[in-house]
């Protein structure tokens, strides 16, 4: 799982960085730079959002696919196998009260 994650974020900084535009390197006045840094800030972000939340609905269509037909047998036999320990250690207590009632 661990390197699925990282391979998402691996994949999501490349888009990011070949998608991002550079600031225009003419400008007219000293003024206009943080207006324009401000809207380079504003446009990367909305586009790593954008490719953001595709790569997550890629990854979550994958778990979906792939990952949690083949765990989900596990995770049943592991609450399967901790619902009937549960119950053995409760019928042990019971009649070990019982034992003491007496």
């Amino acid at each position: 799982m661990s390197r699925l994650i990282f391979f998402v974020l691996v994949v999501t900084l490349q888009v990011c960085l070949t998608s991002s535009n550079p600031l225009p390197t003419s400008a007219p006045d000293d003024a206009g730079y943080l207006e324009r840094a401000k809207q380079a800030y504003r446009d990367t972000k909305a586009k790593v959002l954008n490719v953001g939340s595709t790569v997550a609905g890629f990854a979550g269509m994958y778990y979906e696919e792939h990952l949690k037909p083949v765990t989900d047998p596990y995770v049943e036999w592991a609450k399967d196998r901790a619902s009937s320990l549960w119950e053995r250690v409760k019928n042990r207590v019971h009649t070990f009260r019982s034992t003491q009632d007496e």
